[in-house]
């Protein structure tokens, strides 16, 4: 007789609440000092550099540990990672709360990555091992993508709003409550899971992928402000390959690999994991810079920038996700991604039209392309890669997610961030020369980078501020619009990569296994 359908843990959808309210907290960490960053230059004299820090730092971390991060779940247990990751993130939160420069606020902010290494590669391999069915883990991925996008965005509506009656450190501040409830909620409704077959922490595995990995996306992020060819850079990307090359060595030769490298000959697993990484190179560079022109050239508060960034989103990412399912049943798996990913080039292509006085909306309309295109596109990809492998290898799919997402969110901040500062340089030097009322002294500095320009501006009278503000917004969005059209391009390259490689026919790992099983039983 057919076997009942394991549609897996009783508690299932309980326990995806619990997940994706860790996934809220975590994600909304993150974000919430996005619209922060203009006050954090005039409050704690952050510099460009500095300002990039406090936002990659958390990345470069947390890209360099997130297969430490799954194979510590893995071998020890994910729930236990995952509490283990959310009380980090409630000490190195309360750490930034109370930094005084930016430099403390780097360091907390680093610290903040080993909390979510731990935390972000557990929610998925937990979600994967407690719902077993095909239809109901589709649907459980894509609220996982939901609430992952929504932490993303309401992140800076909440940090405007504090903004607007409070200090930055209350953009810490508030979510401590949260996490504390978050930790108690874990440990009482969410199973643990462990892979059976691992017999001992691989220490020098660990140690390979984070050197490799930390170097790359350092070397990614200093590479424009250092030059391409500079000693640093070069040296960074040396050692990353050099000790890429180890960690594979080793994972091939190791009796007890942390990641499992036969689960990269996967197509499925392998293509849509380079296609992810297109599509948030090109989203991720595309969002910063046109958060950064609202505030900083179109005047908007804290708050009004992170509604009327977030507003478009989270509207359209609460109306596409949950029909996500159906599209991807509808449609398969290989042109969803594929219509997502280019769906980010339109875009970013949309929001080249922008100006210094053009109305709202013509960004607006960029925003709600944008979250159209993460809600079909990340889920998809996300089911692509963790059904590619049975449940108890989930640990390396999910980090394979995650490093996917934060190297593409690296280089897509410090690629198109780059070519968006070359461009304002380039464009300033051409336009300083209509500035008639500033001296070359009154000058020096403001051509180096859009914030540059502001806190210079700051320091003069208003006939001149007015003046310089509008040589350097104009000059902001003409580099702006260079990494917007660069940005477009990765995507279209990314999204015709994803109908060539992806296979049409997508498996699932541990459903084919459970079919073998089920026949061999009618067999017997």
């Amino acid at each position: 007789m057919p076997q009942p359908t394991d549609f897996g843990h009783p508690r299932r959808w309980l326990v995806l609440v619990v997940l994706c309210l860790v996934l809220i907290t975590i994600t909304m960490q993150i974000s919430i000092l996005n619209t922060a960053l203009p006050t954090l230059v005039r409050e704690l004299g952050a510099s460009d550099a500095q300002l990039q820090w406090i936002v990659d730092s958390y990345i470069v971390v947390l890209a360099g540990l997130t297969l430490t991060g799954a194979a510590v779940g893995d071998k020890f247990g994910r729930k236990k990672a995952l509490i283990l990751g959310l009380v980090i993130t409630v000490v190195t939160v309360a750490g930034a709360s109370v930094a005084t420069n930016p430099a403390q606020l780097i360091f907390w902010r680093a610290l903040m990555g080993v909390g979510a290494a731990l935390t972000m590669p557990a929610t998925l391999s937990i979600l994967v091992n407690v719902f077993l069915e095909v239809k109901e883990r589709r649907k459980a991925i894509a609220y996982w993508s939901l609430m992952n996008a929504i932490g993303s965005f309401i992140g800076p509506i909440t940090g405007g709003l504090l903004l607007a009656w409070f200090s930055w450190q209350s953009c810490f501040v508030v979510n401590l409550p949260i996490l504390l409830v978050t930790i108690v909620l874990c440990a009482m409704y969410v199973p643990d899971s462990k892979d059976p077959f691992t017999a001992k922490f691989d220490l020098l595995g660990a140690l390979f992928s984070t050197v490799a990995l930390a170097s790359l996306i350092w070397a990614v992020i200093e590479g424009p402000g250092h030059g391409w060819t500079s000693v640093p850079i070069l040296s960074g990307f040396t050692i990353a390959i050099l000790f890429s090359i180890l960690f594979f060595w080793w994972e091939n030769h190791t009796p007890n690999p942390m990641f499992e490298l036969s689960i990269m000959k996967s197509p499925q697993l392998s293509a849509a994991a380079l296609t992810l990484t297109f599509a948030f190179i090109a989203m991720s560079g595309a969002m910063f810079l046109a958060t950064i022109s609202l505030q900083l050239v179109k005047g908007y508060s804290p708050l009004q920038a992170a509604i009327a960034t977030s507003g478009p989103i989270v509207l359209v990412n609460i109306l596409v996700v949950p029909r996500a399912p159906w599209i991807m049943q509808r449609f398969g798996l290989r042109k969803t991604i594929a219509f997502g990913t280019a769906m980010t080039g339109v875009s970013a292509l949309s929001m080249t039209a922008t100006s210094t006085t053009s109305p709202y909306w013509m960004l607006g309309l960029g925003f709600a392309f944008m979250a159209m295109s993460f809600s079909v596109f990340m889920p998809a990809s996300t089911e692509a890669m963790m059904t590619a492998v049975s449940p108890e290898k989930a640990g390396g799919a999910s980090a394979l997610n995650q490093i996917t997402r934060q190297a593409g969110q690296a280089l897509g901040i410090a690629l198109l961030g780059g070519i968006a500062t070359v461009g304002f340089q380039n464009r300033f030097s051409q336009d300083s020369s209509t500035l008639t009322n500033l001296t070359p002294e009154q000058l020096n500095g403001a051509d180096a980078s859009l914030s540059s320009a502001v806190q210079l501006a700051e320091t003069l009278p208003l006939d001149a501020q007015n003046s310089l503000m509008e040589v350097a917004g104009a000059s902001y969005i003409y580099g702006m619009r260079i990494a917007l059209i660069l940005a477009a391009v990765l995507a279209f390259i990314g999204a015709i990569y994803a109908v060539k490689a992806i296979p049409s026919r997508i498996s699932h790992h541990g459903d084919e296994q459970r079919n073998m099983n089920e026949a061999e039983n009618i067999t017997t």
